[in-house]
């Protein structure tokens, strides 16, 4: 049997293997030589035994001779393959348990172990390092043949240690290990006697050379794990050996797929008793799981490390916690391992000689170990000729030789270090004069140049990029992430982008954003080196890459090799592939193996990206696990920018603030340096610091208010780290220039300081920190007029008070404000000091002014002494200083103010500045710079000696006089210059003055002193004869005081100083007023502001943290999601949708009420009118306008819209503002309408008052609205609505109560607005406005008439707006008459286009569209819909259908008539809100409506719409009873007939039964869905369609008002009856709104004259043009016999028609959008998404992986991905921002303009890759189908999740659950979703209908059965219809319906088959596209050709 097995394999002996060389030693063939020949002969002869002994021992002895022939001659080792050795050895492996004598005795037992062992060691020799051997066993033996040949050795116990260690020997070539298992089986039992054992066989387990064999030994013992714990222990150790001893084992075994089984037991093992071995197997499974998540995992093992990280109770498993922030500490790209000898070789794109422009190669690399000698790393060859060779030795430098240049050289400068990845780029310029031609890069640095000839290359052979080296003993262990050859010679400046982009980037540099692929510290190192630079001139290569992208011509890329490209090399876990594919493909030599690893941090950003980050953040609730979760978001923003991006798209740092604001009090020291080393500062390098992430840094370090909350020494920290950055940090500049300068750090700092957040002892740390900062940044805009006006408001302990009587104090606290204020003023001064902080502090303010300005009217003792030391500072600085003081009248105020306060330290003060000595006591000089501070020392004096006589009068101490006249004595002994100052007579006179006034007897000592002083200056030179007389006889003994002589020259100087001084102190105290005015101002605003961002952060992060489904990661956290009515609006604005929505009271307001939790932390200030400070800043500004004296108060702008500027579009500015009340069904919604130059925004909560402030809206004036209904939520937090201005479609003017003032807005994404205005006039104006708008963005495309109908041209103008727009009202109307006539639109339709042309609106319940009862067989079990007697009569209204009704009617108006009150028939309406609410009670809102119309409860559960037909009795017979109409659901939702919520509305009184769902008539078997398809189905039958005009009569018609057809309801419900601005009595006006909400609202008139009849004739369900269509004459279809002429060259994506109505065929992977043939969007080629314009690229965005799209409309594109991904974009054509993720500008679309893409909303949920989407934009969905089993529908406008439709599950396997197929009905918005196994038709809310099973019809278990669908698309088909496209290439169409419902169950739909269409003879093409274009059904297939199937007329 086996020479038959093996006999075929004889001829296998394929060119390839005999002629392919095994490295430069084997040049020719094996038999070329006699040696040759012989060996060959003698090992086929040795092999050939083999196959025909039996016995173990006859085989011993020829796997010895094998063993010793093959070890002679390599030659040998190809003879062995050639003679079928490795077959042979399988045979023997398979057969040795089955031998008679094997294992009956020892001897026998040990003979086959060593039979064992041999074949073993030879398979090893054979197939290591011979890739010929091992190519060949991989492709014609297998390592499924190796598996099984073990099978038994391995299940026999007394073989299964020794076969595995015969394995695990293989797998790395070395048997020094093969008694391992046994050696270590013998130890288990004593821990410590294992491990001294295991590290006996260490050294010989090295690397794992044959990685499938590893995973064979795998796959053996992992089955026995779970029972052996011996073996379970020798595999951890081993396992956990092999992942630490090197990168390549490591890699080998993530790929081979252990880490999910491993991760499993490690979960299950959590539960085990933790001791002894157990502790130790779990010690060793942490280890190797953590290395395994280093080389990144699955998506489906990192959900589950998720989900295992947070436990049921809430709180985190800190052991999963630490498994996560492991594996986020690698960042390991997807790469390329070479091992040993290993080449990988390219070809240079059919190049046969360097390319002339010159060329530049780059790689990034990554060496585990150096090579032991010179290793070649990268080459080009043509032939055997090496162009350019580059290597590296074993000391890590790079060598370099070319053709030109024969030697190597050294580049000694290119050190390159292990264990790191680096980037080395080669540019070789053809010629350069100037610069080096060959230049160097190492991590984008210039290292080396040399100025080399370019090689020049003349042979004839095709170009090779090679890297790696197969040169014999050059082995080295290195990776390659990816690798490029260019044919143009890069930039300097250009290597260093591309290594900032980091190892991960894989693509051409062709994204016009290539910045967006930069991490944080990768921009920031950028951005400090371009500042580094200096200012250049002109765009610079990098200012050019980092504005436009698109670095280089793709088309220059000659080779390039990244890992994910090399698709020869699969996971260990599927089958070996070829290894060469095309020409230009990588062919590989030797061990080389690609690893797509996956990181950590991508995955959790596919999975669920900065939400789920951020929620885990928000889960801790100790500061271990606070600290842990932060470390584990900052790593994944670190060095990830796809999830730095989306932490930017959701405001994740705000969040992120807010979350820690609310954990403040867990925030502790590890914490903080996590954070601040995320934002750039290193606390072991404070030198190195700088900031690296603005966005975050703004959000967090700069939110002191979060700062105050935590600890005393955390806020210490926090204030020091400005001076990590602006001292410590040699990066100060860069921080302070590039990052600080806009932040206005110095306002936030004075902000806090004002504030009442931080304590008193932290407040001197604020004002160090402020210190720094003003001295790193001493502008004028930012520092030196923000300082300066602080300490002018707040200097002083009693501020001027504001004009307004309504002003709030700064800060909330002036006992403590001057304080803070005075230690600011230090920090000033002592920058002043510095002569180059006072220079800009002079240029930007008038310093002497300011200084006055500061000193004040009423100074304290320590501030004098502070403006003193500024006077002096300034006098010393600056040469123009005296003289402005001087102008200033500064010397007159110093005069004026300083001796009532004089004390020791003014005195020392004084003299300091007279002297002008250092503070210090330095020496004092001999000169006296200042004079004139003498004249206030001596009017201090004076002052002091009037105390004595007056004790009353305020001034100096008794002490403090005797010190100044002691320095005067001193002075005017040691300085001459003193005494020559008595030359001024001003000076004497003073100085007579305090003689004049001596103290007497109070104080002798003192007079003894002021006479003797005046003696010394009376005995001076320098004073006049007149002067020093009078002062001799005062000081003459017993002489009295004399007054001095007053010449009338002095007293006129005195009158004018002391004017001029009014006039200066005047001007100071008004500039004061108006700083301290402008300061509070500016503390209310920015109070304001920060009040405004903590409301808008509270809705985002309830946005981003709230919310929960059943697919979150944690979906047990959040409380289970609710159901409500959708507002989005379908076809025929139906409201069929539901939308997810979660209750949670009070989160919203989470944050808000923390920080109002203290009264004086967020206290708001007493708001103050702003409108009293323009005249204080004009007469500031007139007053000192020579001197910049309105400096301070310039900013001070009245910007009243402040409160909603956040809630704009970037960019985006308001142009007008309409307070308006936004009504949705009964409630009201009073806001904001704000019209942007971009973008429409509505927003609740907030309203204009009359001067134009905004306010809450609770605050507005009782009756502002005419709104009854409740008013929810006016005080929660509301995120504004917003639409681009071009996503208008149209609006209609409407009333509401009858009052012309509603306007109703209407939107492209199918979403409308209703609002109501104040009054007329501003409704008017809002409507020019739009008009306007519409008309700038109309873009003239062919729109349908119906939506011309519906939509567009919906403006239903009210009475007395001119005959234009009667006209267009009266055309729609008349084109919808037509159309029902000819039966181009359905009954349903009609009326919805009646209703909304008669005002009716779902969104206000008061004016529902009314539809009738058309049914009143509501008991048989089955509805003839072709019997009369199951119809209503629509001929007469609701309450006259029966005769007492008709008499009652009559009865109720003829006794009003003759009381001579208005008569009417009925005291209710057809119509009203309670109706409304009545019937959707089940649905939210509506029951919350419901509620609020019946006083906030339910009412008596008998009155709740309980039974239908009962309903229908009490509406149609009972006298007692209403005469309702019905709603549109009756017909479109069967969910508002259900009660998905599982409310409580009591029992029935009468039954006693429960309340529950709404019982349904029996022919609908109990199915609401079955309900409503038969009640649609009656509605468009053939008696209502003949009987519908009369009853549109009696609701629009002529009989509206009809008597005789008792048709006449409450006046008050008619429109016009009333004008309710006319009814000024608030009561009267309360009760006329309250009947007409009761009462109802009769529709406005439509028709003066009897309705039409519809044309009756031929097939009703067609229109009456059609004679057949495809659900009536299915049967009937015939295949066109020409098929459409464009044939594709490969598969048929979608059969569409283009702008022109022409049918186009698209190819796999490009698109246009519809309406515009000239654009596409092309996909699937490196992972990018292009768009094209006339052909052309125009914009390239990468790394978007998409596997799928689908356009929604001309404007909206969906995509799906491999990374499981769903994106929502905007296809604009405004001019594009930086980052096309940042989201597009909406403009007017120009021609001529290329189109772009934006992100908008990027989807998760998905666990797989999205492989199948479609778009609906007319239900505004999207369902997206995955390999992952399930298909998901999203709210294309909201971007959100909605509902999952499940094919995975029972007993099918995942890849037959793939859902490779979607698709939605556009009429009936029913979903299709197809896998290999089943077909599931479901509603619009993922209801299911009905499923197909295909597994009975699989043409092969892994192709499957339906290759594409379509649904047939009609306004109405009673017969609905899908057709399937197969494998074969036929089409079947299918119908679903509940007929075979046996009788008494559940209606059960099912599909019925209605016809197959069969595929052409002899065609072997799939169907891989349908599409049904009118009633032709368009069928393309796989070979490119597309046929149409018509039914013939």
């Amino acid at each position: 049997m086996l020479r038959s097995l093996l006999a075929p394999l004889r001829n296998l002996q394929d060119h390839a293997y005999e002629t392919t060389l095994n490295g430069d030693a084997q040049s020719s063939s094996p038999l070329a030589t006699t040696e040759g020949s012989t060996l060959a002969t003698q090992v086929k002869y040795l092999v050939e035994e083999l196959k025909l002994v039996e016995d173990t021992h006859s085989r011993i002895t020829i796997l010895h001779s094998i063993q010793s022939v093959i070890g002679e001659h390599p030659f040998a080792l190809d003879a062995f393959r050639e003679a079928d050795g490795f077959l042979v050895l399988m045979h023997v492996l398979s057969t040795l348990p089955a031998m008679p004598s094997a294992l009956s005795c020892p001897q026998s037992t040990q003979q086959v172990f060593d039979c064992m062992q041999l074949a073993f060691i030879l398979t090893s020799k054979t197939l290591d390092r011979h890739s010929i051997n091992l190519t060949f066993f991989e492709e014609y033996v297998g390592y499924a043949a190796l598996s099984d040949a073990c099978d038994a050795l391995v299940k026999h116990p007394v073989t299964f240690e020794k076969t595995l260690g015969c394995l695990l020997s293989l797998s790395v070539h070395e048997f020094a290990v093969v008694d391992l298992f046994v050696t270590l089986q013998a130890s288990c039992h004593d821990l410590h006697q294992l491990d001294i054992h295991f590290l006996e066989f260490v050294p010989s387990l090295g690397t794992i050379h044959l990685p499938r064999v590893f995973k064979i030994v795998w796959e053996l013992v992992f089955g026995s794990l779970a029972t052996n714990s011996s073996l379970r222990l020798i595999v951890y150790k081993i396992l956990e050996h092999l992942t630490q001893s090197s990168h390549r084992n490591l890699a080998v075994l993530s790929m081979m797929g252990i880490l999910t089984p491993m991760f499993s037991s490690f979960i299950s093992s959590s539960t085990v008793d933790q001791s002894g071995s157990h502790a130790a197997e779990r010690r060793l499974q942490c280890k190797i799981i953590k290395r395994l998540f280093e080389m990144g995992a699955s998506t489906r093992d990192v959900q589950r490390l998720l989900q295992c990280a947070v436990k049921e109770d809430k709180s985190l498993d800190t052991e999963m916690i630490d498994l996560i922030r492991t594996g986020l500490k690698s960042k390991w790209p997807p790469h390329i391992s070479l091992q040993d000898i290993s080449t990988m070789t390219m070809p240079l794109g059919g190049w046969t000689t360097l390319p002339t422009s010159g060329l530049t190669i780059m790689l990034w690399a990554w060496f585990e170990r150096m090579p032991s000698v010179a290793h070649r790393v990268s080459s080009i060859s043509f032939g055997s000729r090496c162009a350019i060779e580059l290597s590296i030795g074993n000391n890590g430098a790079l060598a370099l030789r070319t053709s030109s240049q024969k030697e190597f050289t050294v580049l000694s400068k290119t050190r390159i270090e292990t264990s790191r990845w680096t980037h080395i780029a080669l540019v070789y310029y053809p010629h350069r004069a100037s610069l080096a031609a060959v230049r160097v890069f190492v991590d984008g640095v210039l290292r080396e140049t040399f100025d080399w000839i370019y090689p020049s290359i003349h042979e004839n052979y095709v170009g090779e990029f090679i890297l790696g080296d197969k040169r014999p003993d050059r082995g080295s262990s290195w990776c390659i992430a990816s690798a490029y050859v260019l044919s143009t010679p890069l930039d300097d400046e250009l290597p260093r982008f591309i290594h900032h982009l980091g190892p991960r980037y894989e693509g051409n540099f062709q994204d016009r954003a290539l910045v967006r692929f930069l991490t944080y510290e990768a921009s920031a190192s950028l951005n400090m080196h371009m500042v580094g630079s200096g200012p250049t001139s002109g765009d610079t290569s990098l200012k050019k890459v980092i504005r436009d992208g698109a670095m280089i011509n793709e088309a220059s890329i000659l080779c390039k090799i990244v890992a994910k490209d090399i698709a020869d090399f699969p996971r260990l876990d599927t089958h070996p592939r070829s290894k060469k594919q095309d020409a230009s493909s990588v062919t590989i030599f030797g061990s080389l193996i690609a690893i797509p690893c996956r990181p950590l941090d991508l995955a959790l950003g596919s999975i669920g990206g900065a939400q789920l980050l951020l929620c885990l953040v928000s889960l801790a609730e100790t500061s271990h696990e606070l600290s842990r979760t932060i470390a584990i978001l900052c790593d994944s923003l670190r060095n990830c920018w796809q999830n730095s991006e989306d932490m930017e798209r959701v405001a994740g740092y705000d969040v992120l603030a807010s979350i820690l604001y609310q954990k403040s009090r867990l925030i502790n020291t590890t914490t903080f340096e996590i954070l601040l080393e995320f934002l750039g500062l290193s606390f072991r390098s404070p030198d190195t610091s700088t900031i690296t992430n603005t966005i975050a840094y703004v959000a967090i370090a700069l939110d002191f208010e979060l700062w105050s909350m935590t600890s005393a020494d955390i806020q210490r920290a926090h204030l020091e780290h400005f001076a990590f950055l602006l001292r410590a940090s040699r990066y100060r500049k860069f921080n302070t220039k590039v990052c600080l300068s806009r932040l206005k750090l110095v306002r936030r700092l004075l902000f806090a300081i004002q504030s009442l957040w931080y304590p008193p002892e932290t407040v001197t740390h604020i004002v160090n920190a402020l210190s720094i900062v003003m001295q790193a940044h001493f502008s004028a805009k930012d520092t030196i007029k923000p300082i300066a006006s602080y300490i002018a408001a707040n200097v002083h302990s009693d501020p001027v008070p504001l004009p307004s009587p309504r002003a709030s104090f700064i800060g909330g606290n002036n006992n403590n404000n001057n304080e803070k204020a005075r230690l600011i003023l230090d920090a000033v001064i002592s920058l002043l000091r510095i002569p180059t902080m006072y220079m800009k502090f002079a240029e930007a303010l008038p310093a002497a002014r300011i200084a006055l300005l500061w000193l004040g009217s009423e100074p304290s003792p320590p501030l004098v002494c502070q403006v003193l030391v500024i006077i002096g500072i300034g006098f010393s600085t600056s040469s123009s200083f005296g003289r402005k003081f001087e102008l200033a009248s500064g010397w007159l105020t110093l005069r004026k103010v300083l001796p009532p306060i004089w004390n020791d330290a003014i005195h020392e003060a004084a003299l300091d500045l007279l002297l002008q000595r250092g503070r210090d006591g330095g020496t004092v000089s001999k000169a006296v710079k200042y004079p004139q501070m003498l004249a206030v020392v001596l009017l201090a004096l004076r002052q002091g000696l009037s105390v004595y006589s007056n004790t009353q009068v305020q001034g100096p101490s008794r002490l403090v006089v005797e010190r100044i006249l002691d320095d005067l004595i001193d002075l005017h002994g040691s300085h001459s210059a003193f005494r020559q100052l008595f030359r001024s007579q001003s000076l004497t006179e003073i100085l007579l003055e305090c003689l004049s006034s001596p103290p007497g007897n109070d104080g002798p000592k003192v007079s003894a002193k002021l006479a003797h002083f005046g003696s010394l200056v009376a005995m001076g030179s320098h004073v006049s004869s007149a002067q020093k007389q009078q002062i001799m006889d005062i000081t003459k003994a017993g002489s009295q005081p004399t007054s001095p002589v007053v010449t009338s020259l002095s007293s006129r100087l005195v009158s004018v100083q002391e004017e001029a001084l009014r006039k200066s102190t005047s001007r100071l105290e008004e500039w004061r007023n108006t700083i301290v005015a402008f300061e509070r101002e500016r503390y209310r605003k920015a109070f304001i502001d920060m009040r405004e961002r903590r409301r808008r952060i509270a809705v985002i992060s309830e946005g981003v943290l709230g919310g929960c489904s059943e697919r979150d990661m944690w979906c047990h956290l959040g409380p289970e999601r609710t159901w409500r009515l959708d507002e989005t609006e379908g076809p025929h604005r139906t409201r069929n949708k539901l939308e997810p929505f979660t209750e949670s009271p009070g989160q919203g307001h989470h944050a808000e009420t923390n920080s109002m939790s203290n009264d004086e932390r967020f206290r708001d200030p007493e708001l103050s009118s702003t409108l009293q400070m323009d005249g204080l800043v004009k007469d500031e500004a007139e007053a000192f306008s020579d001197d910049n004296g309105n400096a301070l108060t310039d900013e001070i702008a009245d910007d009243k819209h402040r409160r909603v500027r956040h809630e704009l579009e970037p960019g985006d500015i308001i142009e007008a503002v309409s307070t308006i009340c936004r009504v949705s069904g009964v409630d009201s919604h009073p806001g904001l309408l704000i019209f942007g130059h971009s973008h429409l925004y509505m927003l609740d909560g907030l309203i204009e008052n009359d001067v134009g402030e905004l306010i809450d809206a609770v605050d507005a004036p009782n009756g502002m609205f005419f709104v009854t209904g409740s008013t929810p939520r006016l005080r929660s937090p509301q995120r504004a609505r917003r639409w681009s201005l071009e996503q208008i479609a149209g609006f209609s003017n409407k009333s509401f109560l009858f009052r012309d003032v509603a306007l109703e807005i209407f939107f492209k994404d199918n979403r409308t607005l209703l609002v109501v205005f104040l009054d007329g006039a501003h409704r008017h104006d809002v409507s020019q406005r739009l008009q306007v708008i519409i008309t700038r963005y109309s873009t003239h495309e062919h729109v349908s008439t119906l939506g011309l109908v519906l939509r567009e041209m919906s403006i239903a103008m009210p009475k007395g707006m001119g005959r234009t727009a009667l006209t267009t009202h009266e055309k729609a109307l008349a084109t919808a008459q037509r159309q029902w006539q000819e039966r181009e639109i359905s009954n349903y339709t009609y009326l919805s286009i009646l209703n909304q042309l008669s005002g009716r609106t779902p969104s206000d319940a008061t004016q529902y569209p009314v539809f009738p009862w058309v049914l009143k067989d509501y008991t048989s079990d089955i509805l003839d819909v072709s019997s009369l007697d199951s119809f209503r009569d629509l001929s007469k209204p609701m309450g006259a259908l029966t005769p007492e009704r008709c008499k009652v009617a009559r009865s109720r108006y003829e006794n009003l008539e003759s009381v001579e009150e208005k008569p009417f028939h009925y005291g209710t309406h057809f119509s009203s809100s309670m109706i409304v609410c009545h019937y959707l009670i089940r649905m939210a809102p509506y029951t919350s409506m419901f509620k609020t119309l019946q006083g906030g409860d339910w009412d008596i559960p008998d009155r709740l719409f309980i039974d239908l037909g009962r309903t229908y009795l009490s509406a149609s017979q009972d006298v007692r009873g209403d005469v309702r109409e019905l709603i549109p659901e009756f017909f479109t939702c069967p969910e508002f007939l259900e009660n998905l919520s599982n409310l409580d509305f009591g029992s029935s009184t009468s039954t006693g039964e429960k309340i529950h769902h709404v019982k349904l008539p029996p022919w609908a078997k109990g199915d609401a869905l079955l309900f409503v398809h038969m009640h649609r189905q009656a509605l468009e039958s053939r008696y209502v369609s003949e009987s519908l005009p009369a009853w549109i009569d009696l609701i629009w018609g002529c009989k509206q008002h009809d008597i005789d057809s008792l048709n006449v309801f409450h006046p008050l419900s008619y429109e016009g009856a009333i004008d309710l601005d006319k009814v000024t009595d608030p009561l009267e006006r309360a009760a006329t709104i309250g009947i007409i909400h009761n009462f109802g609202q009769t529709p406005r008139k439509l028709f003066s004259s009897p309705h039409p009849p519809r044309n009756l004739q031929g097939i009703l369900s067609l229109p009456v043009q059609a004679s057949r269509g495809v659900p009536e004459d299915a049967l009937a279809l015939t295949r066109d016999p020409r098929p459409l002429k464009v044939v594709l060259d490969g598969p048929v994506a979608c059969v569409v028609k283009d702008g022109s109505g022409k049918v186009i065929s698209m190819p796999e992977g490009l698109l246009s959008p519809p309406s515009r043939s000239d654009e596409q969007v092309q996909w699937g080629k490196e992972g990018t998404l292009r768009v094209l314009h006339h052909g052309m690229v125009v914009q390239t965005i990468e790394a978007t992986c998409p596997t799928c799209a689908a356009f929604a409309d001309k404007d909206t594109l969906v995509t799906g991905s491999d990374d499981s991904l769903v994106s929502i974009w905007r296809l604009s054509h405004a001019p594009s921002s930086m980052s096309p993720f940042v989201g597009s500008t909406t403009a007017k679309t120009r021609k001529g303009q290329e189109p772009s893409l934006a992100l908008v909303h990027l989807l998760r949920k998905h666990s797989a890759p999205v492989i199948c989407l479609y778009v609906s934009r007319a239900w505004s969905v999207t369902i997206s189908g995955s390999l992952d089993g399930s298909a998901i529908l999203w709210d294309l406008n909201k971007g959100l999740y909605v509902q999952s439709i499940w094919h995975a599950g029972g007993n099918c396997s995942i890849e037959d659950a793939a859902v490779h197929l979607v698709a939605i009905n556009e009429s009936t918005g029913y979903i299709a979703t197809c896998s290999a196994h089943s077909l599931w038709l479901h509603t619009i809310n993922a209801r299911p209908i009905a499923r197909l099973d295909l597994t009975l019809s699989v043409p092969h278990p892994r192709l499957p059965c339906v290759t594409s669908i379509a649904f047939h698309e009609r306004d109405y088909s009673h017969l609905g219809i899908i057709a399937t496209g197969h494998a074969d290439g036929s089409v079947a169409l299918y119908t679903w319906n509940a007929e075979d419902t046996p009788k008494g169950a559940r209606a059960q739909w099912s599909f019925l088959k209605v016809r197959d269409l069969e595929a052409e003879k002899n065609a072997s093409a799939s169907i891989t596209s349908l599409n049904f274009i009118g009633e032709a059904l368009w069928v393309g297939d796989s070979s490119g050709k597309v046929v149409r199937w018509v039914v013939p007329d």
